[in-house]
């Protein structure tokens, strides 16, 4: 939590979880994101490839284009440490998603696990759609056979949010939590903030955290605290 936020230990949150909007019609479009949305649209002619990657920084949207595409597609959605037991006779279509493929890629058997699947992908047609944080040249990847398959395929960039899109992040974030704030506040915010994705995913935490535990309104004061600046008396 960020600096100046209540820390009361008497007044407790019930931590209930926050649903976001993951269909297409919420996705936010600019830009920044525009060339992955159209990979995404374009599927199943991706220039030839049956392996798209999309990278970018945390909250960008990589999560939210890979429903889009798994509600496009029927495809599978698996994470990389789960190959090892991966029942590959329980999937017709031969569509996968991994996300965060960074994560647990440094250990050699998930290298090995990663490369059946994407040879076994290959070999019946499907398609395989991977995020991560990294492009993937600059991956650590021990494996010939697999980094060579994965920087053949196609990588297609998320870049951080220009102005219009971080207006948007910023409301949407706070409607996923069924809050709605004023045009000072969202102004103060563009104003004040981190220019990227984490960091308003983590402002509008503090910040809706601060407002539920004091049952205030959201105002560019508690914006101040949440941001960790003391608030002019």
């Amino acid at each position: 939590m960020a600096k100046g936020a209540p820390k009361d230990p008497e007044q407790l949150l019930l931590e209930l979880p926050i649903k976001e909007a993951l269909a297409e019609e919420d996705f936010l479009p600019s830009k920044s994101n525009e060339e992955a949305v159209s990979w995404i649209g374009n599927w199943p002619n991706w220039n030839g490839g049956h392996c798209l990657i999309l990278y970018g920084p945390t909250g960008c949207g990589k999560t939210h284009l890979c429903h889009v595409w798994q509600k496009m597609t029927g495809a599978q959605v698996i994470k990389l440490d789960q190959l090892q037991s991966f029942d590959f006779t329980s999937n017709e279509n031969f569509l996968i998603i991994i996300e965060d493929v960074l994560e647990n890629l440094e250990n050699q058997q998930s290298q090995e696990n990663l490369l059946h699947l994407y040879n076994w992908v290959m070999e019946h047609g499907g398609y395989l759609l991977l995020t991560s944080i990294e492009h993937p040249k600059k991956w650590s990847i021990d494996l010939a056979d697999l980094s060579s398959r994965l920087l053949a395929a196609n990588a297609v960039k998320i870049k951080e949010p220009d102005d219009e899109l971080l207006k948007a992040v910023i409301v949407k974030q706070f409607a996923d939590r069924q809050v709605k704030i004023s045009e000072k506040v969202l102004k103060y915010i563009m104003k004040n903030t981190e220019r990227s994705f984490s960091a308003i995913r983590d402002l509008v935490a503090d910040v809706d955290e601060i407002s539920l535990i004091e049952k205030k309104k959201i105002t560019s004061a508690i914006v101040k605290r949440a941001l960790g600046e003391k608030v002019e008396k």
